[in-house]
């Protein structure tokens, strides 16, 4: 059986350094550009940072949106086809996690790499990870639960 794995994100541990952000620019276009990341780091409030990527929505908002059918969900994951893109930014406006970018005329999003997610690897504050999924969610439903018996 295959595991499934996936990229995570703790917010809390994110420092802002955007590392991340200069590897998956690199990795996707040769140069080290913030702009051309397929990560974002949003500045909190309150004293943090929160990495976005794309969370893989289970019914992708910027699918329907796309009149160019250049996003698709294929696997668990939603592919957002540059070459079919026309750049209308529909997708964009649309997408509740900040986690499509634009240039040249068109829109791109994370695509996991291909399995080989840099931005993790690069991460040594562990606010992204690349895990089992399962695992990861039973981990989760494990601190949820922590945090109600607490109050």
């Amino acid at each position: 059986m295959k595991i499934k794995r996936t990229v995570w994100l703790n917010h809390n541990h994110c420092t802002g350094c955007h590392l991340c952000q200069l590897i998956c620019s690199y990795t996707k276009t040769g140069k080290f550009d913030l702009e051309k990341a397929r990560i974002s780091i949003i500045e909190r409030d309150e004293p943090g940072f929160i990495p976005m990527i794309c969370r893989n929505c289970e019914e992708p908002p910027c699918a329907d949106a796309c009149p160019a059918g250049a996003i698709t969900k294929k696997d668990k994951h939603v592919i957002l086809n540059e070459e079919q893109c026309i750049g209308c930014n529909m997708c964009v406006m649309v997408c509740p996690f900040n986690a499509i970018g634009q240039g040249n005329h068109k829109n791109y999003n994370c695509d996991h790499c291909c399995g080989k997610e840099k931005c993790a690897e690069i991460c040594e504050h562990g606010a992204i990870t690349f895990n089992d999924s399962a695992k990861e969610l039973k981990k989760k439903r494990q601190q949820a639960m922590e945090r109600a018996l607490k109050d």
